[in-house]
């Protein structure tokens, strides 16, 4: 299969370094060259450049690595190359703001995202050997009514499989956003806010692995993440109030020393955890 990645950042990066040593036929665009050459250099893709027009009528999938902003005006821009039996997708984190105007604009082709929950706190193609899919899972995300010829969604599912994640799933798109908002967006949330709740400037001298654990996503893309946060924005918000409300029965055990319920709240929490490992 002759794959277009579109976007050599750190994901779109990772995408063409593990399919070309699969044995696809993989090329790759880029709005600034450097990465393009750094992936030419490195064999993650056969050829590239920064016209997508030079590649499009050759694949016969385009994976998008781009911010959320830009898909919309990539499809635009390219809508004459766009034809029937091409597979579009993307691997953003959010998805239900653009998806039916970019499903809209891809036709005669077909659209169909997907979500790889892997990534670095890093940014760029430099560090894409570093990201690892083994232990990630891998989420379609067709959208909620919507009829897709079960030949593309059985390549995403392939794809997924030979990139070796370690689930693959199938979730509409606004139950994904509602679940990323939990899942990763809120977890960001908490991090940054945490790390910036710091008021002594040595705490570097004390901090564990606990610390190490929670805070690593605090290291974060801003452009991107900004974007992402405001893209899912309601959904985010509703998983910070429930956040919060759980934080404030924390807070209030303590206040009213009632240990009884602060070792409610732990057992709850073991529990509900544990199960995830099964």
């Amino acid at each position: 299969m002759k794959v277009l990645i579109v976007g050599l950042g750190l994901i779109g990066g990772a995408y063409a370094k593990r399919l070309s040593e699969l044995g696809y036929e993989v090329y790759g665009v880029n709005h600034r060259i450097d990465p393009v050459n750094f992936a030419i250099e490195h064999k993650y893709i056969k050829a590239g450049s920064v016209n997508a027009k030079d590649y499009l009528p050759l694949v016969d999938l385009v994976i998008l690595g781009l911010y959320p902003s830009h898909i919309i005006n990539f499809l635009k821009e390219n809508k004459e190359y766009l034809r029937e039996g091409l597979l579009i997708t993307d691997v953003t984190g959010v998805k239900s703001n653009y998806i039916e105007e970019a499903t809209k604009l891809s036709y005669p082709a077909t659209y169909l995202a997907h979500h790889p929950m892997a990534g670095r706190e890093k940014k760029g193609i430099e560090y894409a050997h570093e990201v690892s899919f083994n232990k990630a899972n891998f989420i379609i995300t067709p959208i909620l009514g919507n009829k897709y010829d079960d030949k593309y969604i059985d390549i995403l599912k392939r794809i997924g499989k030979e990139l070796e994640f370690k689930n693959i799933s199938i979730l509409d798109t606004k139950s994904h956003d509602f679940m990323i908002g939990y899942t990763s967006q809120l977890a960001h949330a908490m991090a940054v806010a945490l790390v910036n709740s710091d008021t002594k400037p040595d705490t570097n001298l004390y901090i564990g692995d606990s610390y190490r654990d929670l805070t690593r996503i605090a290291m974060i893309n801003e452009v991107l993440w900004t974007e992402l946060f405001f893209e899912n924005k309601e959904f985010l918000l509703e998983n910070i109030d429930n956040f919060m409300n759980e934080l404030s029965k924390i807070k209030s055990s303590l206040e009213n020393d009632d240990k009884e319920k602060l070792k409610e709240l732990f057992k709850k929490s073991t529990k509900i955890r544990s199960e995830m490992e099964r």
